[in-house]
């Protein structure tokens, strides 16, 4: 049986041309560039490279003591949330046993069912609920720093005696108080507070790895 031919389904960048392409996503990628050539500078200024620290400190010895990893954040930064967890579990740079990490936003029966039930601002704060014990860590990402169920998770988490580590972008200083880190990201630029926090994670993750292997340290 011949297949039905494609419904012709119009676009706005159908009338984009192959120059006009090509053009954007060099102007990008060079803007990109030029954006990541300045945060490098600014991500090593003594006070933001010190809290950095600080946190990542704080958040390898707790699951070194025994500790359990909450990841929550929303669209993107829920994608992080999903990477970050499965480094933990898996491994980044080196072999090692497996960290209990969780991202809050993976279960879509459950996002759904507390989003219609109790509220979308309740999805995160419920799992915390569910989850979180005194001594685990709740990582909660938020470029803009005002995401209700951010908020609402790390409320909870406070209470319960957990170490809370929060990440956000040049927005998001009111977040400030609201968690025992705040790591605040020098751009207003979504895709690269984005990006910062996938390193600090990383340098997190991969200090771990380290230190499961010493010998891979010299």
């Amino acid at each position: 049986m011949e297949r039905p031919a494609l419904m012709d389904v119009s676009h706005p960048l159908h009338e984009a041309s192959e120059g006009d392409v090509r053009a954007a996503v060099h102007r990008r990628l060079g803007e990109g560039a030029d954006a990541w050539a300045a945060l490098a500078v600014a991500l090593r200024e003594p006070t933001l490279e010190g809290e950095v620290q600080a946190a990542g400190t704080a958040l390898v010895q707790a699951l070194v003591a025994g500790g359990t990893l909450l990841v929550a954040g929303n669209g993107g930064s829920a994608a992080i949330a999903s990477h970050v967890a499965a480094e933990f579990i898996g491994k980044c740079i080196h072999d090692r046993e497996p960290l209990p990490a969780v991202n809050l936003a993976e279960s879509l029966s459950s996002v759904t069912a507390v989003g219609n039930d109790y509220g979308f601002d309740q999805i995160f704060r419920r799992g915390v609920a569910a989850l979180g014990r005194r001594g685990d860590v709740l990582l909660a990402m938020s470029t803009s720093g005002t995401s209700p169920n951010v908020l609402q998770a790390l409320l909870l988490a406070r209470e319960r005696g957990l170490l809370t580590v929060a990440l956000t972008g040049a927005k998001g200083e009111g977040l400030r108080g609201a968690a025992d880190h705040v790591l605040v990201v020098p751009s207003a630029d979504t895709p690269r507070i984005q990006e910062v926090h996938m390193l600090w994670t990383h340098a997190w993750c991969e200090a771990v790895d380290v230190l499961a292997n010493p010998e891979s340290a010299h």
